[in-house]
């Protein structure tokens, strides 16, 4: 791969994972200025990976794709907890990527330092302040990536992919859109639609919601936040608890919330094997652990 290919596809993976087009083409030029003033460059790229790395870990569960995904051999708990029964339930709904990076499931703080997490939030987030935290989950609530994935799931529920291109053209050219980010999107639909039906996750019926991909990241975001010292612990709470009612209304299970939450993060990052196999034993052992709180939290309380 030359470098002006590598710089793109880091860039594409900067816009998948929802930072500005200002934040992207702020990295455009400094990675472009780095490219012309020396060779340096192949350092700094190997480093920028390792950043995606440290965030897909906290924020999105994704990992190397050559790397694959370790599943933790136990259950990280805060013995007592902090939180009532009813805030650890909801910290609960975002134990599919906090057991995949062995942060404490039943407590608010995450178990990192307030510097990693200020670092993160501002590398990966543009999150610097507490104003820009609370503008960033104020989207998660009121829009996310819901909208998008609601569009593509009626585009491949066309009678063909050809047809289904053509929907997401017209749509995209009618809402000023990217369409190479749609397109991808399907793409991505339809493999994991593939996938979850061979490996019988779900039927040839099911359809999986989106709601939690967008949720989990507000209780993930309010965590963080609450570690970094920009939000205080009542309103971490606050974002978090505002979750449980739309989570409760959509989702039946802890099997379906995560089911659900694993299908989204394919849909945005596309399927990669090796780490939803990791994922999916993850949910199994969530699932079963006599320590979980999937197991001690029953869904229906």
């Amino acid at each position: 791969m030359n470098q002006e290919n590598a710089i793109e596809q880091y860039l594409q993976s900067l816009k998948a994972m929802g930072l500005s087009e200002e934040m992207i083409a702020m990295y455009r030029q400094q990675m472009a200025q780095s490219m012309n003033m020396s060779n340096e460059w192949m350092q700094q790229l190997n480093q920028f990976g390792q950043n995606i790395q440290q965030f897909n870990q906290l924020f999105t569960g994704e990992t190397g794709a050559d790397e694959g995904h370790e599943v933790p051999e136990d259950i990280e708990l805060t013995d007592p907890s902090t939180l009532t029964t009813e805030e650890q339930w909801a910290v609960a709904c975002g134990a599919d990527l906090a057991f995949q990076n062995g942060q404490y499931l039943n407590d608010l703080t995450t178990g990192l330092s307030k510097q990693d997490c200020r670092q993160l939030l501002s590398t990966w987030w543009d999150i610097d302040s507490k104003e820009e935290l609370l503008e960033t989950t104020t989207w998660l609530f009121n829009e996310g990536h819901r909208i998008a994935y609601d569009t593509i799931w009626q585009a491949i529920n066309t009678v063909s992919i050809k047809e289904s291109k053509e929907f997401i053209r017209e749509y995209v050219a009618a809402n000023k859109l990217e369409e190479a980010d749609y397109m991808e999107k399907l793409r991505n639909m339809r493999d994991a639609l593939e996938l979850f039906r061979e490996k019988q996750v779900i039927d040839q019926d099911t359809q999986p919601d989106m709601l939690i991909w967008d949720y989990a990241r507000v209780i993930n975001l309010a965590r963080g936040g609450f570690d970094a010292g920009y939000i205080s612990r009542e309103e971490a709470l606050a974002l978090i608890m505002a979750c449980v009612p739309n989570i409760r209304k959509m989702y039946t299970s802890w099997k379906q919330l995560s089911i659900s939450y694993q299908f989204a993060r394919c849909v945005w990052n596309g399927t990669d094997g090796t780490d939803l196999d990791a994922m999916l034993t993850g949910m199994q052992v969530l699932l079963t652990h006599p320590k979980s709180p999937w197991i001690t939290l029953p869904w229906h309380s």
